[in-house]
């Protein structure tokens, strides 16, 4: 079988998830041909990292180069991506090494994926280093670039920082978006900071960006937990009047406020922000009652 039809069945396989006929092939094509095909290639590592073998697509990005293919950036970061999503934290950090030492240069989209990673693994003063690389590089920040750093400062308790963040990406002429918002909504309102939460909403309808069902939900949660059911209940119709659908996590905290009962918390990630957040299983008679 020649080199191109290998290649069409690798991609073809890949796409349709058959990742044991998919390497199986690969690994044929890789004996039996001198040299390599980039597009079965990304193919090969794209389809690793989607089903979590990491070890095995870092070592085909090791190796490309012996069948005359240069790694290129897009295959680095499909690689760093799968590491971040498993925290695989050590990986990261010698393959990112390796890329600065050998290349390809990272891009902006290399920079916001190492940011994120760190940031989800509490790795602070790792994910400010690479952001500031990011400033130094001739890449520049994107908005994607600071909502990362300030979830990853929010997250891991660095608020004022977080806040700092925010302003400096205004001054440098970002407009923050819904998740930038919604990620320090949750930050204030996690410190018990009601009031700054409170405040920063007003000013992202202010501003004309629009809160989704997860900035709605994190700042009833907010408005609850402190007690502010008058708020709540507002808060409630403004979400109803800007057409929004509740979900599950809506109706938990509305079945709060009406059952004027404590509630057993269990803890469940924020799936924008990764916060992880308090969510009702049950109430329970409130102490006095």
């Amino acid at each position: 079988m020649n080199k191109s039809i290998y290649a069409y069945l690798v991609r073809t396989l890949s796409k349709l998830g058959h990742t044991t006929e998919a390497h199986r092939l690969f690994c044929n094509m890789w004996s039996f041909h001198e040299r390599g095909d980039r597009d079965a290639c990304m193919s090969m590592l794209e389809t690793l990292c989607s089903k979590g073998k990491t070890a095995e697509a870092m070592d085909l990005l090791d190796k490309i180069h012996e069948k005359g293919i240069d790694p290129n950036t897009v295959m680095y970061n499909t690689v760093f991506s799968a590491l971040g999503k498993l925290k695989q934290i050590s990986h990261l950090h010698d393959l990112y090494q390796k890329m600065k030492q050998d290349g390809p240069s990272p891009d902006v989209f290399t920079y916001n994926i190492l940011i994120a990673s760190f940031g989800r693994a509490g790795k602070v003063n790792e994910a400010i280093k690479v952001f500031e690389e990011l400033e130094n590089s001739n890449c520049k920040p994107d908005i994607i670039s600071y909502n990362s750093l300030i979830n990853c400062l929010g997250k891991n308790g660095n608020l004022d920082e977080a806040h700092m963040r925010f302003k400096e990406m205004q001054e440098k002429g970002f407009s923050p978006d819904v998740v930038t918002y919604s990620t320090l909504i949750e930050c204030f309102g996690k410190t018990d900071k009601v009031e700054m939460a409170c405040r920063l909403f007003d000013k992202m309808l202010a501003e004309g960006c629009s809160p989704n069902i997860v900035t709605y939900n994190i700042l009833l949660d907010c408005l609850e937990r402190s007690g502010r059911t008058a708020e709540a209940v507002d808060l409630y119709a403004k979400l109803k009047q800007q057409g929004l659908t509740p979900d599950s996590i809506t109706y938990a905290v509305l079945e709060r406020l009406q059952s004027g009962h404590r509630k057993v918390r269990t803890r469940r990630q924020n799936p924008i922000t990764g916060w992880v957040q308090g969510l009702h299983l049950h109430p329970v008679a409130a102490a006095g009652t």
